[in-house]
């Protein structure tokens, strides 16, 4: 079973990065890094931590539109084959869970890589002008993206896995970008400010936990950005899981949840669905 995960994640890892928008997305990734470093000043005029953590403060608003956007893009077109493929692929002797995982892996792999690779050219100018003392928090940016990529293409194999037609799955992957990253904040403060009181903090705070790119969000300035960037609100979310290492330990487990979790669904559905 492994090699034939294996061999499966090979071959869609070839075939996302033969396609010409992941490379693009790179020099994408590292225009923007390259202009939020000197946006920021981070290039030239403040030296060390405080360099990377404007930097990754510019960036994080753009890594949370690009970055589920590419994703489910990526994964949709990979998971759902065109019409007539599908039952000449899981006709072989691969199971159906083994198919859409190493799909999940390869694809996982190519758009990682994009992010690295681009991020990392805007961690490299932040060094050169300003010392490396803030690599490791950066660093830990970086890899919060990764892990946002990885959740919202578990997403994407759980909407390929449900529709029998490519476009409805981009379609359906279209108005998931647009939940998660435009209308569930908006929904979730309005519901909060309606809830008045404890009770809206309580709701607020919790909501997070509901969306992978504000989880990220949090962890990423938390971790990565200027110290108490959250301000007040930080702190209290803080408070309200239990303390800083509570918080990181929740905060872990989630994204691993949000991870495996659409993947568990993608394979239920597709192991269920008659092709």
């Amino acid at each position: 079973m492994m090699t034939h995960l294996w061999t499966i994640a090979q071959l869609e890892l070839t075939a996302a990065v033969r396609l010409r928008w992941i490379r693009l997305l790179t020099v994408a990734f590292a225009l923007l890094a390259a202009a939020a470093a000197y946006s920021a000043g981070a290039a030239n005029e403040v030296s060390g931590a405080e360099g990377f953590a404007r930097t990754t403060m510019a960036l994080v608003p753009v890594v949370l539109v690009l970055v589920p956007l590419a994703a489910l893009i990526l994964g949709v077109s990979g998971q759902a084959s065109e019409p007539g493929s599908e039952p000449f692929l899981f006709g072989q002797p691969v199971s159906r869970a083994t198919v859409l995982v190493g799909r999940w892996l390869g694809e996982s792999v190519a758009l990682g890589s994009a992010i690295v690779t681009g991020l990392g050219i805007g961690g490299a100018i932040v060094a050169f002008g300003s010392g490396a003392d803030g690599v490791p928090r950066f660093v830990c940016f970086v890899l919060a993206s990764v892990v946002l990529a990885t959740i919202f293409l578990s997403i994407a194999a759980a909407i390929a896995s449900a529709t029998d037609k490519r476009v409805v799955a981009l379609g359906v992957a279209t108005f998931a970008w647009f939940f998660f990253v435009l209308l569930y904040d908006g929904a979730a403060l309005s519901l909060a400010g309606w809830l008045t009181g404890s009770l809206g903090g309580r709701i607020l705070f919790g909501s997070v936990f509901g969306n992978p790119a504000d989880l990220i969000r949090v962890v990423a300035l938390s971790v990565a950005g200027a110290p108490n960037v959250l301000g007040a609100a930080g702190d209290a979310w803080v408070r309200f899981l239990g303390g800083a290492t509570s918080a990181a330990v929740v905060s872990m487990v989630a994204l691993a949840v949000w991870m495996i979790a659409p993947l568990l669904v993608g394979v239920r559905l597709i192991s269920t669905r008659d092709l």
